[in-house]
This record gives C-alpha cells, structure tokens and sequence, in this order.
C-alpha cells in the first residue's frame, strides 16, 4: 500500500475519513477486504481496491476514489475476482 507525499498523520486522517465513507455503502457485517491503498497527489485522491460479493453473489474486485478536496467517494468499477484472488484477499487484506 503506497502513500505517496504525505505524513503519517495525514494519511491516517485520509485512511479514516474513506472508510467512513465505504461503510456507507456496504452493510455492517458485510465481507469485505480491502486489498491496495494509495495516494495520488495530482488529484488528490485516496485510491483503494477491495474484494467484496456483487450484487449476483459473485466475489468483485471493486475500485474507488476518495476525492480528498471534496470529500467525496467515487465508483471507478469491477470486475469478477478469480478464487486465488479471494483467497490473497482473505489472507492479506483489510477488513473493512
């Protein structure tokens, strides 16, 4: 996970403040791993990819982009998670 030019404290802030975010759109309780973070300064935007179910019950990697200025989350697409990609998920990844 990449953080780009910002401090510990920023990204921590940033970090939490998507999450918040996330969670608005997925139900407590829901799996869902987040699986890479990063910080693009030209936006400045919070990237993140996660695994979670879709809508048919197949396991999605999933993109979204917390834009930072406007606080605002963004959906930037899916697509069908392979098994060994769930299973890093699982092994690797974050909780939400």
């Amino acid at each position: 996970m990449s953080t780009g030019q910002i401090s510990p404290n920023d990204q921590q802030t940033i970090k939490a403040a998507c999450d918040v975010r996330l969670r608005t759109i997925f139900q407590s309780g829901t799996p869902v791993w987040i699986i890479d973070e990063q910080y693009d300064p030209i936006g400045p935007i919070w990237g993140v990819n996660l695994v979670c179910q879709g809508e048919r019950g197949r396991w999605m990697k999933r993109r979204y982009r917390y834009d930072i200025p406007s606080d605002t989350l963004q959906y930037a697409g899916e697509q069908p998670a392979a098994d060994s990609e769930l299973l890093a998920a699982r092994r690797g990844g974050k909780r939400l």
